[in-house]
């Protein structure tokens, strides 16, 4: 009976010994995914199908282009052209002589910085990513991006002597700062070709290159004038207005398109099968604004600008069984 026991013991000690790695070498790895240098069963985020995600991103543009809001007198829209109008001239310096009483006239100054810059801005994005392999993908993304650039102008105050200057206007250059104020909308649609390296379960490093197509318009261009806005673009577009007359206009459309080169690097955090969260940094090679009626003297050559953001990402294994 002991040797029995014995042998019976001995013979699935023999098979087990043999079951054991066969199943680690061959079903573990198919069942468990378990990668011994090419992966046995690849996962959502590997199969071919299709990525589609929201972002928004911080936008530093050049500020090349933002000097074509400086108000400098050979700009197409400029202080000058505002001002040589008499019917806006007389309106602007009664809007002057409420908030200053002593003044008889005013100057526009030369003694101001040209040179301005955009404020950062956030924008808007979303797209579509197409796997083709396990490492490639074509993207196609639309963003957003309304630009803010603003700066001041100087108005001087000839002929005020000293004594004239009441409280509280104490106005050691006998001048007066105002401000400028541009709104710029950028829209752009982008089409890439991008690789992800698969191999980190989670952080997933990817890279793409692409070309992108862009249209401008400017939104709004004021002179902010003792708080009061007056309409640049309108001064640009009524040249010669005149009370009680139907202006002519010039018509604009203050609006261009433009292209571009996109160089994109990322971090997909894959933490679900089907949703990430993939931080961005894109350098953009652009032109702006090509076209010469609409926005003559806009800064057209190829300048560099930059996003970093964040992106939300939903693959269609959430919506679709994914075989």
């Amino acid at each position: 009976m002991k040797k029995l026991f014995l042998s019976r013991f001995c013979f699935l000690l023999l098979i087990s010994s043999f079951k054991l790695p066969v199943y680690a070498t061959f079903v573990y790895p198919v069942k468990y995914g378990v990668d011994d240098g090419e992966p046995k069963q690849m996962g959502a985020w590997e199969k071919k199908g299709f990525e589609f995600f929201i972002g928004s991103n911080a936008y530093f543009a050049n500020k090349k282009t933002a000097n074509y809001y400086n108000g400098a007198p050979e700009n197409d829209i400029n202080l000058n052209t505002f001002l040589k109008n008499k019917y806006r001239f007389d309106t602007v310096l009664v809007v002057m002589k409420e908030a200053y009483r002593y003044i008889d006239t005013i100057k526009l100054s030369e003694k101001y910085d040209y040179n301005l810059g955009y404020h950062v801005a956030m924008d808007i994005a979303i797209g579509l990513k197409y796997r083709v392999h396990r490492n490639w993908y074509f993207e196609l993304d639309y963003s957003f991006r309304r630009l803010t650039a603003s700066n001041f102008f100087i108005f001087d105050f000839p002929g005020v002597p000293p004594s004239n200057i009441e409280k509280p206007y104490y106005l050691k250059h006998y001048s007066r700062p105002e401000g400028l104020v541009a709104k710029e909308d950028r829209h752009y649609i982008d089409f890439s070709i991008g690789y992800i390296l698969q191999r980190p379960k989670i952080a997933k490093p990817f890279f793409s290159l692409g070309v992108q197509f862009n249209y401008i318009r400017i939104k709004e261009f004021l002179a902010i004038i003792e708080d009061r806005p007056f309409n640049l673009m309108d001064a640009a577009r009524y040249p010669h207005t005149v009370p009680g007359q139907d202006p002519m206009p010039v018509y604009r459309d203050w609006a261009g398109p433009g292209y571009g080169f996109t160089l994109t690097a990322g971090l997909k955090i894959a933490f679900h099968p089907s949703v990430s969260i993939d931080p961005i940094f894109q350098l953009s090679a652009t032109s702006l604004g090509n076209h010469r009626t609409n926005l003559p003297g806009f800064y057209t050559n190829i300048c560099l600008n930059c996003i970093a953001g964040v992106r939300l990402v939903l693959n269609d294994a959430l919506f679709f069984r994914n075989n």
